[in-house]
């Protein structure tokens, strides 16, 4: 018997293999139509059939029994067996394509393997392994092929013959990889250049490593209108439950918008609730909370899968805190097993920052796999609002992909969304609907009454005091983390129930402020508190900052609208205007807000619409073009099978901050990391920007190492990392 794993057959294998097969062609139905080629679930069906039919070789084999390594490619052996397969020679390609990559791409294929030209060591190794193939065991196995098809495919195929001898397979480097990758490098592209080839090895890697996972079928959304039963719809809801198609939702923050995107979702699914849901918003605060909110309302988390760049360590901490005293190790393999099957084509509810969606443009490993799990989605992206233009333009040119190449459909959720941005998405994409909440709604949400205040809250310290010495929970937002650490420190003594919030905590202090500020009556706080935190204050005062900032700000205050109409004061000077906010949309947004007492929600879009009365600066409207230009360009050499990580620097530059390490805590870090406790270890870390980083570096207080960036700054649990003070001559 012929093992394809220790203690799994190859027809065990080959067969659960083609289980996960016969649950994605049902899931993706429209496949053959998106690539133009009727035959497509058949070719799939072979190199599922065959892919791992290299592993019949003797040396493979007994490096499965006894350990001793083999060195070679199975795969590459694997690919010859179209031989045996009767169908025309552009489908033969396909399936060894698909096959021959489905471990390595074609780059590491010719740097090791290849056997052309005949004088290459790679083709006298590939001539030896063909000899160690048991083709008797080998071709008894073609004769599955019947039975297989007929039950994972639907038809019975027997169009194969016998290979009687190994040099009547094909050399699948010589007659499929080069006049493939030529065509490559000629730009004379073909369909398996494009989709074809993207949703073969795509599907393949996917019914691969679920069978590997021992998964047998992929998971189906359910019928949420099991899981939210409200008495009452609001009008945005209702309209969002049945519309069919691409939609834009603008309602304010508080009214129902996740259930409206659900109740969206599940109407526009396909009657076999297979259609893939991806839930997309920009922070990762945000993720990990609507992560847990889908977790709860579909009480399982086998349906909900969670990625962004630390969604391992959230997963890790998310067991543990579920599951008192669990082991380290517990967690950590819980952890490991929830994130690789994140990334599979498996669970139907994705939450996800869109760089997990745009990486898929980038050539990064898998990402065959990653596009053809989005053929036929429903993407929800909500806080639209919240991205520079550089990030929407790459936002925009990924959903353009996707709805006219992928037939995928869009639902784009805001509360606070200038009227010109909306046009250009809604024109770009082609959107024609939009809901909005009714007028006799929508008043229900005003809750808070402005007033300005000349200068900055330095100067106003006793009045933020006052209030807080009257028992008010005051919210105080400022725009930068040293006028934070400034501002909290002439605040807390009054209060000791009070807490600072920035990005510059390392990860086990912010978990733990996040985590109590729901008690606290004081919470000073950098543009972290704008998303997603359960928070509802009862005064706040704020820095000046563009409109959308500010609305998101007072969201943290009356949030659910119980405290009557609350009090907002904005200063009319601050932080940050100029480098982390436009001066003049800021300034606007003061002047459109000076005359105003009781903010009324039906009045907020006109007033953004003010501020926004030009658009784009001319900057701006640069970078959206240049953005939108490049992703074209470069989305063209966008090709499968060829190098999987081409792109890795390129797609890595988006991101404009580095983690790092305080010096403080590297005798712990080096603790958790010297006892492969990596989850612990990432506790320790945190981020800085890019500017801030060069800045350290230039001084002499950046140390790379083995393990991660060091920085020489002191840390103070309370107060966070203080960038402008060198802790220690740095000696690591």
């Amino acid at each position: 018997m012929l093992l394809a794993k220790p203690d799994e057959s190859l027809v065990k294998h080959t067969e659960n293999a083609l289980k996960v097969f016969s649950s994605l062609k049902e899931a993706y139905p429209e496949i053959p139509e998106l690539c133009n080629v009727p035959q497509f679930w058949d070719n799939l069906f072979f190199a599922v059939f065959l892919h791992d039919f290299g592993k019949g070789a003797r040396g493979f084999q007994e490096e499965l029994k006894t350990g001793k390594k083999w060195n070679y490619r199975h795969e590459i052996l694997s690919a010859g067996f179209v031989s045996a397969i009767e169908i025309p020679e552009e489908d033969k390609m396909a399936i060894g394509l698909a096959i021959i990559t489905h471990h390595k791409d074609i780059q590491a294929l010719r740097e090791k393997y290849a056997t052309y030209p005949e004088d290459n060591p790679g083709f006298k190794r590939y001539k030896e392994k063909l000899r160690e193939l048991d083709l008797a065991q080998l071709n008894r196995m073609l004769n599955y092929i019947p039975d297989f098809s007929q039950k994972y495919l639907g038809k019975k195929l027997s169009n194969y013959h016998y290979i009687n001898n190994c040099d009547d397979l094909t050399d699948a480097y010589r007659g499929y990889v080069l006049p493939y990758y030529r065509k490559y490098r000629l730009e004379e592209f073909t369909p398996l250049h494009k989709k074809y080839g993207m949703f073969m090895k795509g599907f393949l890697t996917a019914s691969d490593h679920l069978a590997s996972a021992d998964i047998e079928e992929i998971k189906r959304a359910v019928d949420i209108d099991n899981y939210i039963q409200f008495e009452y719809l609001t009008s945005v809801q209702n309209k969002a439950k049945k519309h069919k198609g691409d939609l834009f939702i603008i309602s304010p923050t508080g009214s129902g918008k996740t259930e409206a995107a659900l109740f969206w979702a599940n109407h526009n699914q396909n009657p076999m609730r297979t259609k893939r849901i991806f839930y997309i918003l920009p922070y990762t605060a945000s993720i990990n909370y609507m992560y847990k909110r889908f977790v709860k309302l579909l009480s399982s988390d086998e349906l909900v899968a969670v990625l962004h760049g630390k969604s391992s360590y959230f997963l890790y901490k998310y067991f543990s805190e579920s599951n008192e005293d669990i082991p380290y190790d517990r967690a950590r393999d819980y952890a490991k097993k929830c994130l690789s099957l994140a990334k599979k084509i498996f669970k139907p509810y994705k939450i996800l920052t869109p760089f997990q969606i745009i990486k898929a443009f980038f050539n990064l490993k898998g990402f065959e796999r990653n596009i053809s799990e989005m053929a036929g989605g429903l993407f929800i992206f909500d806080e639209i609002h919240s991205y520079d233009p550089h990030n929407t333009a790459l936002i925009l040119q990924t959903a353009r992909f996707i709805k006219n190449e992928l037939n995928g459909n869009f639902l784009f959720m805001t509360a606070t969304m200038p009227s010109f941005l909306e046009k250009l998405f809604m024109k770009e994409l082609n959107i024609n609907s939009e809901v909005r909440m009714e007028n006799q709604e929508i008043e229900r949400f005003t809750r808070h009454k402005i007033k300005i205040i000349e200068g900055s809250i330095e100067d106003h310290i006793p009045l933020v005091k006052k209030d807080i010495e009257m028992g008010k929970k005051v919210l105080v937002a400022v725009n930068t983390v040293k006028q934070a650490q400034d501002v909290y420190q002439k605040l807390k003594d009054i209060n000791p129930n009070s807490a600072l919030l920035h990005s510059r905590f390392i990860l086990r202090d912010r978990e733990k402020i996040e985590s109590s500020l729901s008690e606290k009556n004081l919470l000073v706080g950098t543009q972290v508190i704008e998303v997603s935190l359960d928070i509802d204050y009862d005064v706040l005062y704020t820095e000046p900052a563009p409109i959308d900032a500010l609305l998101q700000r007072f969201g943290r205050v009356n949030r659910r609208g119980k405290k009557g109409i609350a009090p907002v004061y904005i200063f009319t000077k601050g932080s940050g205007i100029g480098s982390v906010y436009n001066e003049i949309r800021t300034s606007d947004s003061i002047s459109v807000f000076k005359n105003i007492e009781i903010l009324n929600e039906s009045k907020i879009q006109g007033l953004i619409d003010n501020v926004y009365k030009n658009g784009y600066s001319e900057k701006e409207q640069r970078v959206l073009k240049e953005v939108s230009e490049n992703f074209q360009s470069f989305y063209r050499s966008n090709v499968p099978f060829v190098d999987s990580n081409k792109e890795e620097v390129n797609f890595y530059s988006l991101f404009k901050s580095v983690e790092v390490l305080p010096l403080c805590f590297y005798d712990e870090y080096m603790n958790e990391i010297e006892n492969k406790r990596f989850y612990e270890a990432m506790k320790y870390v945190l981020p800085i920007s890019l500017n801030q980083y060069m800045y350290l570096l230039k001084n002499d207080r950046i140390s790379k190492t083995d393990n991660g960036v060091v920085v020489d700054a002191v840390y103070d649990d309370e107060l966070g990392l203080l960038i402008d003070k060198q802790g220690s001559a740095m000696s690591i």
